[in-house]
């Protein structure tokens, strides 16, 4: 009798082979995100009017405080205009993480019955996001129209900020979402402080208001880059220090060793689920 055992195990993902099955796997990004959609949407009042009235309230509240009351000085636009391209900008980072930081843990019956590429999970949250990010873009252009503020030539530089938020967020999700696979509670300790961030960033007040002692504070924040991206490309508002496109750099190194580890521990994700 031979007792010889053999042990087969899965072979490893090459970067380009996962990111071909991603291709190819690519209608689900859109099954999911329709999926996700009309949940969102159909089990509401006043279904995608929500994604109209959450942004206009908060930039009413925040507009009422730091535009009438506090009057936070250093603002050479409309603050309302100002408010509401940083709004933007952190609530798709903040869906992003948010979503995608636990997608593979509410979908583990799926992850356990079918094989497909997982990321594309975090991917279809993305799309979601973008839906509400052109509703609130569309809300900001009509602002822009009503107190007759004119768009510039910087507009040409809007895509590529909007495809650093989404490679911020996305870089978050997959680390927190390849890690809470194992480590459950790490998404309970991790989002609230990303939360806090908002006050950390030049999101309802302008980055002269920071002590320029301590200004290189804001280069460790890659959201700050990219909000005042945002009212560079929309608003003509001054171009980036060159620092900034330091920290976009090692967002980018991040996305990728996040996205290197998640093809790691995929495999092995239905077994810790």
């Amino acid at each position: 009798m031979n007792d010889e055992v053999k042990l087969i195990r899965p072979g490893t993902t090459s970067l380009n082979a996962y990111i071909n099955s991603i291709w190819n796997s690519r209608a689900l990004i859109y099954t999911f995100a329709w999926q996700e959609l009309k949940v969102q949407y159909s089990q509401t009042m006043l279904g995608v009017l929500w994604a109209v009235l959450r942004p206009m309230i908060i930039l009413l509240i925040f507009t009422l405080i730091f535009g009438r009351l506090i009057k936070v000085p250093g603002i050479t636009m409309p603050y309302a205009l100002f408010a509401f391209s940083g709004l933007m900008a952190w609530n798709y980072f903040n869906f992003i993480v948010n979503n995608g930081s636990s997608v593979i843990i509410n979908n583990q019956n799926l992850i356990r019955k079918f094989y497909f590429p997982k990321v594309i999970l975090l991917l279809s949250k993305s799309l979601v996001g973008l839906v509400e990010f052109f509703i609130s873009l569309a809300l900001l252009f009509a602002l822009m129209a009503i107190l007759r503020f004119e768009f510039t030539l910087h507009i040409a530089w809007f895509l590529f900020f909007i495809m650093l938020n989404l490679l911020s967020g996305l870089t978050v999700a997959l680390w927190l979402s390849a890690l809470s696979v194992r480590y459950r509670d790490i998404n309970q300790f991790v989002l609230p402080l990303i939360g806090f961030v908002i006050w950390l960033t030049p999101v309802f007040y302008p980055v002269t208001l920071i002590p320029s002692a301590y200004s290189f504070v804001l280069f460790f924040n890659p959201l700050s880059g990219i909000i005042q991206g945002y009212r560079f490309a929309l608003l003509g508002g001054e171009f980036l220090p060159i620092q900034y496109f330091y920290t976009f750099a090692i967002v980018g190194l991040l996305f990728f060793i996040g996205l290197l580890i998640f093809i790691r521990v995929e495999d092995d994700m239905p077994d810790y689920l």
